[in-house]
């Protein structure tokens, strides 16, 4: 009866002994796999939740890596296959995630304004540059941290809406856009105002608005970068969207009757 119990004993030390080295192989990555390093962290609000800090990584097509198991099942679940996902970034590291575009407007309140003159570039000869009357500038760069070839388009008395259709038109700029800066240039002065279609607004409610897609032809994904009258807004990485870009569009919107869902 002794060997019995200490033959029994045994059996239950080696099973859990199994048990603990079967339950720790689950969590070590498998011989030869590299666990993505975090190349930055951000504050994302997704449907009014918001996540601090979530480590992020880029695969080879610059696709999000969630190394956080809570916000990785969501987007897996809900995002992923999303073609329409809508990246509202309010600053380098903080951004709102959409399901659509329009979505996007709504919640933050923009309003696109018809009849306004627009510019369509196809070609490197017909780009629009800086200069002194510009009312409001966008300059992509080709790196992250404003570093490397730089292209800049501006928003005009005469042309207040400036599209690329495709980015490789222009110096084959197509999927390299890494930053960039958005000026608006009109006065934070609510009692001077600006033409946009048929209508006069105070400057003080006019947003100059970015809209980069993933595809050419203002197609798949998008990223929104909005400045305010007589703002500077510098965006020194683009969450989700660092050398994907390949096509664009950059107008004035009226403020909306909407207010911001958080």
């Amino acid at each position: 009866m002794k060997k019995f119990i200490f033959l029994f004993q045994s059996i239950l030390v080696v099973t859990l002994l199994c048990f603990t080295a079967c339950s720790n192989e689950e969590v070590v990555p498998q011989e030869g796999e590299v666990k993505p390093e975090p190349q930055e962290f951000l504050n994302i609000t997704y449907k009014g939740n918001v996540f601090q800090n979530v480590p992020i990584a880029y695969d080879e097509n610059g696709d999000f890596i969630f190394l956080d198991e809570e916000f990785s099942q969501i987007y897996s679940q809900e995002l992923k296959d999303n073609t329409e996902l809508s990246i509202f970034v309010k600053d380098s590291s903080s951004i709102i995630l959409y399901e659509n575009l329009q979505t996007a407007f709504d919640s933050e309140g923009i309003t696109l304004i018809k009849e306004i003159p627009t510019t369509r570039i196809e070609s490197n000869g017909d780009m629009t540059r800086a200069g002194y009357d510009d009312l409001a500038t966008v300059v992509l760069y080709d790196d992250r941290d404003f570093k490397d070839r730089n292209l800049t388009f501006a928003l005009t008395e005469s042309e207040k809406s400036v599209e690329v259709t495709n980015l490789k038109d222009v110096n084959g700029f197509n999927d390299k856009c890494s930053s960039l800066v958005l000026t608006n240039n009109l006065p934070n002065d609510p009692n001077q105002t600006l033409k946009l279609g048929s209508f006069e607004y105070p400057c003080t409610n006019i947003d100059a608005v970015f809209i980069g897609y993933d595809d050419h032809g203002f197609s798949d994904r998008t990223i929104t970068c909005i400045a305010a009258a007589a703002e500077v807004k510098r965006y020194s990485s683009l969450p989700g969207f660092n050398d994907k870009m390949s096509s664009f569009k950059f107008f004035f919107a009226q403020k909306g009757q909407y207010q911001p869902s958080f």
